[in-house]
């Protein structure tokens, strides 16, 4: 009798509820695979070079987004460098010595910043698979810019990225500028405790 009556329900439940599926939210959904949204290989990039100064927020957040979602490597220096080389210009003068930034021209000319700047649109990271050492963010980029190391670089959860990126874009060194921010409120980050980063509180 409890078969009969579970077979008689059937039609009704789904004359009440909409199909496909029960749910009638219409939130959109997540976006789908292959668009992408957010790249960030190296941090404070896109914050701090490609459109810092804009006080028109919805103009700064469109190329901040367009940034984003430009997918194709192959044209990220073509579309970003020459921005990126504007701000680098404003940063280069924060220990007021223009001209030390990493790889800086030596001569207050056209295209001073346009080395550093085609080298930052190139949003990826580097490793050294040969090496076992991963202390230091940036030292695949900075040996092949003649800061001889041997470290694997890439970017681990204990690097200070922001530090590293402000000391080379003000200082044209590893270090030497600092956020103030020497470790996150919610503790230390962990290279061998999944998920690595501590929960948010």
């Amino acid at each position: 009798m409890k078969n009969r009556k579970t077979i008689l329900l059937l039609p009704l439940l789904t004359t009440l509820l909409p199909l496909p599926g029960c749910n009638n939210d219409t939130t959109p959904g997540p976006p789908a695979l292959g668009v992408q949204i957010d790249r960030m290989g190296r941090a404070g990039v896109n914050t701090a070079l490609v459109d810092p100064f804009n006080l028109d927020a919805p103009s700064k957040g469109a190329n901040q987004d367009a940034y984003n979602a430009s997918a194709a490597p192959s044209q990220w220096a073509g579309s970003f460098a020459g921005r990126i080389a504007t701000n680098l210009a404003i940063l280069d003068s924060l220990d007021t010595v223009c001209g030390n930034q990493l790889l800086a021209g030596p001569a207050p000319a056209p295209g001073r910043y346009g080395t550093l700047a085609t080298v930052l649109a190139d949003d990826q990271l580097y490793l050294n698979t040969a090496s076992g050492t991963c202390t230091s963010y940036l030292a695949v980029e900075a040996n092949a810019v003649g800061i001889a190391n041997s470290d694997c670089g890439g970017r681990t959860p204990l690097y200070d990225t922001i530090d590293r990126t402000y000391s080379v874009l003000a200082l044209g060194a590893l270090s030497g500028v600092s956020d103030g921010v020497p470790l996150d409120a919610d503790g230390a980050a962990s290279l061998t405790n999944f998920p690595f980063l501590l929960t948010p509180r």
